[in-house]
């Protein structure tokens, strides 16, 4: 077989599943089960920032010259961390996160004031988003991505996983605490759920680190701001915890005004402008080159936006705090030109995408654009489409305040977050979940529905959701129509997450290999070792003696030894076929006496007699 850039990596491990070993080297560990996904070489050699034509010189080597093929490993937690960080994500965002977000809008619509609801309903809401929807979902995909975007593995899984559970506790209590922080019990364990989560977060970034420096690999452009927002990621969450600890225990309704009016802007900079929006850029950098075959951004450029990107989003924050205690408008002015420097440092890096993103670029391969038919792309088109908007919208907030005579618009403010919060960051998470997901776990997105519901009704809730929060300054009557966003945001999130959901929990039981076959009456060459022995067990000590004592592995039978035939692995190990395939015959013959075979899914035994005797 002459290996090309066009072979799937399932087809390849079928044929020749010596080739795995090469694979797992750049980072296939865990993606796709055990039969592999998918995918084409030419994808993997791309997404995993591999030379292509030096990948299918390995694979050919190996095929050409095959060695004694390795035993597969049992998949270990940082194989399939993701899905426990994504199911929580989800379960989050359709409970404290979106559709509480929902149920407050519905209040505000109906109560016709953005006023009308308790500012610690509002910020539990927003840490659930934050942390719960964007954070669990950034460390899920950082844990199972960023080791394979290195070509090595996670570094103390087990500690990992334990920063999962940290960090579920500690959304938990603090969702909880944070409006019913009057009972001085509750406010303690929201407290407590904040320093949970900060500690979840330091051995995150802990973890990630250490993980890139056992890999020895040299720093990407993308590692800057993946670090860069990793630090936002940390500070943001010290910030969190003491404006948490100020607003709660505010002696009075005017010191509590004054906290807010005060920090909460710049916590919120820091969580969208510092982390969510830094690490999306840093990210975008890699997938979109390597999933949908994005021009590379040069280092130079990319290092260059770096720089007055973080030092525009730490001035935002500053500045701001510096106006609201001074009064000085020089300050106020400083911000200004922070955002500015934010909105060109954007604009200056991605620009080279544009064309790919919503143009037709000349000469772009059929491969490549195959992927972008993918169901995936229309969410990050959209995403980046947001982008720009709500930059614009940003810039535009001075001039809107002055048009309305306004000394500060709420309104279109707030207008300005749902935009980059859910217009460009939920719409990132959703399209390169509904990417990454089923690469994983080995299904073609071709066979998966295109999600354009999800799609138009996110889109479109956003839409509404900015254009009647910005009429609620000129139109009063827009409030009765403003809960309505919530709900299309919700309805479509839902529809996306309950399939997501679906792929990840089928999959563990896809991995475990048992299929039900029945017992053989014969084997012959063409057969294959696995389900031969996990039907007529007594058959492993025959195989055992030739050589095949390997099969007692159920890990083995669950895998290599269901992708090859007995001939082939008579021929890889050098067996006499004809003397092996006649004593498991002699062995069948005798012991075919109406054996007693589980039946994995029926959940209990059954008796099946030899098809030779029915």
């Amino acid at each position: 077989m002459k290996i090309t850039a066009h072979c799937t990596i399932r087809e390849l491990l079928r044929q020749y599943p010596q080739t795995r070993s090469v694979l797992d080297r750049y980072g296939l560990q865990g993606c796709g089960g055990v039969e592999g996904p998918t995918e084409t070489l030419g994808f993997f050699a791309r997404a995993h920032s591999v030379e292509l034509d030096r990948l299918l010189q390995e694979l050919q080597q190996t095929v050409d010259s095959p060695e004694v093929i390795p035993v597969p490993q049992e998949a270990g937690p940082a194989d399939t961390i993701y899905r426990r960080f994504f199911k929580a994500g989800i379960a989050t965002t359709l409970t404290a996160g979106a559709v509480w977000g929902a149920l407050l809008l519905i209040t505000i619509g109906l109560k016709g004031s953005f006023t009308a609801i308790s500012i610690f309903d509002i910020n539990a809401h927003g840490h659930a988003q934050i942390f719960g929807w964007v954070g669990l979902f950034v460390m899920g995909f950082a844990y199972q991505a960023f080791p394979r975007f290195k070509h090595t593995s996670l570094w103390n899984p087990h500690l990992a996983v334990l920063t999962f559970y940290l960090m579920l506790a500690g959304l938990i209590l603090r969702v909880i605490g944070e409006p019913l922080h009057r009972f001085t019990a509750l406010l303690w364990l929201g407290l407590l759920g904040t320093v949970l989560e900060l500690v979840a977060i330091s051995l995150f970034v802990l973890i990630i680190a250490e993980t890139f420096r056992r890999s020895q690999k040299p720093f990407a452009t993308y590692d800057y701001y993946i670090g860069a927002a990793f630090f936002w990621f940390f500070a943001q969450a010290v910030l969190d915890l003491f404006h948490l600890y100020m607003t709660t225990t505010a002696p009075s309704r005017a010191a509590l005004l004054q906290q807010v009016a005060t920090w909460q802007a710049p916590l919120r900079d820091l969580q969208i402008h510092g982390f969510a929006l830094t690490l999306i850029l840093g990210v975008s950098q890699r997938f979109l080159h390597g999933i949908y075959g994005f021009p590379e951004i040069s280092r130079h450029r990319a290092l260059g936006v770096l720089a007055p990107l973080t030092l525009a989003v730490a001035g935002e924050a500053l500045f701001f705090v510096l106006f609201r205690t001074t009064g000085q408008h020089f300050y106020a002015g400083l911000m200004y030109a922070c955002m500015v420097a934010i909105a060109i440092s954007v604009v200056v890096l991605t620009r080279g995408w544009w064309a790919h993103l919503w143009g037709r670029p000349a000469e772009v391969p059929a491969e490549i654009a195959s992927d972008r038919a993918d169901r995936s792309f229309k969410f990050i088109q959209a995403a980046y489409a947001w982008l720009i908007l709500s930059l614009a919208m940003l810039l535009f907030v001075p001039f809107y305040n002055r048009l309305t005579g306004q000394a500060f618009s709420h309104a279109f403010y707030g207008a300005t977050r749902h935009a980059i919060t859910v217009g460009f960051i939920s719409l990132m998470i959703l399209g390169v979940a509904a990417k990454v997901v089923p690469v994983l776990n080995g299904v073609d997105t071709r066979v998966l529905s295109r999600l354009w519901l999800p799609f138009i009704l996110v889109n479109a809730g956003c839409f509404l959701r900015v254009s009647t929060q910005i009429l609620t300054d000129l139109v009063p009557g827009a409030f009765s129509v403003i809960g309505l966003s919530g709900v299309l945001e919700v309805t479509g999130i839902a529809v996306w997450g309950i399939g997501l959901y679906r792929l990840m929990k089928l999959a563990p039981a896809k991995e475990t290999g048992e299929v039900y076959t029945p017992r053989p009456v014969s084997v012959g060459p063409e057969d294959k070792p696995g389900p031969i022995v996990d039907a007529a067990p007594e058959l492993s000590e025959v195989f055992a003696r030739f050589g095949f004592a390997a099969l007692q592995n159920p890990l083995l039978r669950r895998t290599l030894a269901r992708q090859i035939t007995i001939r082939q692995a008579c021929r890889m190990h050098d067996v006499d076929e004809t003397a092996l395939l006649a004593a498991l015959n002699t062995t069948l013959s005798r012991d075919g006496e109406s054996p007693i075979v589980p039946f994995p899914i029926l959940g209990e035994s059954v008796i099946l007699e030899p098809a030779g005797k029915r």
